[in-house]
C-alpha cells in the first residue's frame, strides 16, 4: 500500500513537471553572450532568442540607451523570424551590442519582454529572460617602461596639390579687385557724362495726351472687338493727363476719387460730367463686362477729348488772369511809390 501511494505521488509530480514544461515551451526567452569576459569599454554581443505562438505580438520599443545603470546599449539589430512546430510557433532572434566601463563581475539583468496575444488585444503581458554574469577586466598599464617624450610633428614637403587652393584664392581676389576698379571708373565716367549732357525739357502733359488720343483713335480697338482694351487705354490717358497737368495722383485712384479731386479744380459742371460719365462706362465695361453701343464708344472718346481740351483751356485762362492780376498789383505799387516820391520832392 505504501508503494502504491509513493507511485501515485511520483506520477502526479511527473505530470505537473510535464505540464509546466509544455506550457514553458509556448513562451520562452533565452539570452546569451558571445564572451564571458571583456575589457572595460569593449563591445559584446547579447543574443536574444524568443519562442512564442505565431499570433502573438511583441513590443520592441522598450530598448533605450541603457540596459541598466552600468550597461550601455550601443546598437540593436533587426529582428529575424522563423516558423517552428509545424507553423504554430514563431522563433524570433535579435542581437544587442552592449558595453560597460565597470570592472569586476557585472550582472546583465533580466529583460522584460512585453507582448499581446492578438493585434486587437488591449491587455499587455510580459515574460523575462535569464540573468547573465560578465567579468570585466580593467586596462592594465605597464609601469616598468620609462616615460617617453611626445614626438614632434613630422615635417612634410609642400606639394603642388596643396598649393592649388591658395593659388585659386589669389586669382579670385585679384579678379575681385580688378572688377571693383572697373566698376568705380565706369560709374565715375557715367556720372561725368550725365552732368555734361543737356537736360531734356519735360514734355507738357497736354502734348502727350493729344498724341495718345490720336493713336487710340487710329488703333480702332472697339471696332475690332477689343472693347475692354479700348476703355482701359482711354481712362489711362486721362489719368496720366490729370497727374501731369494738375498734380492729381489719378493713376492710383478709383473713379470716384478722381471725380472728387476734379471737382476741386473749379471746372464747368458740363466738363466734369463728361469725365464722370465716361469713367462710369469704363468701369462697367472693365469690371462688369458690360456691352456698349458704337454711339457710346464714340461719345466716350469725344467726352475725354473734350475734357482734356476744356480743362487745359480753363487752366491756361486761370494762369493768364493770375499773371495779369500780379502785374496789375505791381503797376499799382509802382504808381503809388512814384506819387509818394513826387510828394516828398514837392515838400
Amino acid at each position: 500500500m505504501r508503494y502504491i501511494k509513493l507511485y501515485f505521488l511520483t506520477a502526479i509530480t511527473a505530470l505537473m513537471l510535464f505540464s509546466h514544461h509544455c506550457n514553458a515551451q509556448d513562451i520562452s526567452a533565452i539570452a546569451s553572450i558571445n564572451k564571458d569576459s571583456i575589457y572595460a569599454g569593449q563591445p559584446i554581443d547579447y543574443y536574444l532568442n524568443i519562442n512564442i505562438p505565431k499570433d502573438y505580438i511583441i513590443e520592441w520599443n522598450n530598448f533605450n540607451d541603457t540596459l541598466s545603470h552600468n550597461i550601455e546599449i550601443l546598437d540593436v539589430s533587426e529582428a529575424t523570424e522563423m516558423l517552428t512546430n509545424n507553423g504554430k510557433d514563431l522563433t524570433i532572434s535579435k542581437t544587442l551590442k552592449l558595453t560597460t566601463f565597470d570592472t569586476g563581475y557585472v550582472e546583465i539583468p533580466r529583460l522584460n519582454i512585453k507582448y499581446h496575444k492578438t493585434i486587437d488585444d488591449t491587455s499587455t503581458y510580459e515574460f523575462k529572460t535569464n540573468i547573465l554574469d560578465l567579468y570585466v577586466k580593467g586596462v592594465s598599464i605597464d609601469t616598468t617602461n620609462a616615460y617617453r617624450d611626445i614626438k614632434a610633428p613630422i615635417k612634410q614637403n609642400f606639394t603642388f596639390e596643396e598649393s592649388v587652393p591658395y593659388i585659386g584664392g589669389v586669382i579670385i581676389l585679384a579678379g575681385l579687385v580688378l572688377l571693383i576698379i572697373f566698376l568705380v571708373r565706369y560709374f565715375r565716367k557715367k556720372r561725368s557724362v550725365g552732368e555734361i549732357e543737356e537736360v531734356r525739357p519735360k514734355i507738357p502733359a497736354i502734348v502727350t495726351a493729344r498724341e495718345k488720343m490720336l493713336k487710340l483713335k487710329d488703333a480702332n480697338l472697339w471696332q475690332s472687338g477689343k472693347l475692354k482694351e479700348y476703355y482701359t487705354d482711354l481712362t489711362d490717358i486721362v489719368r496720366e493727363y490729370l497727374e501731369g497737368q494738375f498734380c492729381i495722383e489719378a493713376i492710383e485712384m478709383t473713379s470716384d476719387e478722381i471725380v472728387e479731386e476734379v471737382k476741386k479744380l473749379g471746372l464747368d459742371i458740363s466738363t466734369q460730367n463728361k469725365l464722370q460719365e465716361t469713367l462710369l462706362t469704363a468701369d462697367l465695361v472693365k469690371f462688369a463686362k458690360a456691352n456698349t453701343t458704337s454711339t457710346q464708344n464714340d461719345d466716350a472718346f469725344s467726352n475725354i477729348n473734350s475734357f482734356i481740351e476744356d480743362s487745359y483751356t480753363f487752366q491756361e485762362e486761370m494762369e493768364r488772369k493770375k499773371t495779369e492780376e500780379e502785374r496789375s498789383k505791381k503797376y499799382d505799387f509802382d504808381d503809388t511809390l512814384t506819387e509818394q516820391r513826387e510828394t516828398e520832392d514837392t515838400k
